[in-house]
């Protein structure tokens, strides 16, 4: 009993150590950010964006905003429709079918919606760096399965 006590305190103790560490190396890298309440700001250090660039990105980005959460409830709520309707049927049924369409018709405009956006980004960028950005992005437009995050993030 007693070597138990020891092996679990021992254990304790390691967890403990453990979660200091980790939560001293999260906070380090996180006080590098540049601004920790601007979502976009990686986009500056990244893209080596001048003040006005970077002004008329955010203002891109706030203008899309709205927009977005718009999309993402409406991706929510097809999906949501789509899956109550395969759940609750235990075959292929026509209001399936019509279901599909529809969350098919709302991922190809939110694909549209987004791949704009990009492209107004990487125009507000010096031709170099929006082509790089171009190419970091296309990835999540053309792979949305990668987005699982996208829909909660602010762009």
């Amino acid at each position: 009993m007693k070597r138990l006590t020891v092996i679990l305190a021992l254990a304790v103790l390691l967890g403990l150590g453990a979660y200091f560490v980790s939560y001293g190396i999260a906070q380090s890298m996180f006080c590098q950010m540049p601004d920790a309440s601007d979502s976009s700001s990686w986009l500056r250090q990244e893209f080596h964006l001048s003040d006005a660039q970077y002004a008329q990105i955010k203002k891109l980005e706030a203008d899309y905003h709205p927009h977005c959460v718009e999309m993402c409830a409406q991706i929510k709520q097809s999906r949501l429709a789509l899956k109550n309707l395969i759940l609750a049927n235990g075959t292929m049924t026509p209001e399936i079918e019509t279901a599909l369409q529809k969350d098919g018709a709302v991922q190809q405009e939110w694909r549209q919606d987004m791949l704009r956006h990009f492209y107004e980004i990487s125009q507000a960028m010096p031709p170099a760096e929006g082509k790089r950005y171009l190419q970091i992005m296309e990835e999540q437009t053309l792979e949305p399965e990668n987005m699982s995050s996208e829909m909660s993030a602010p762009h």
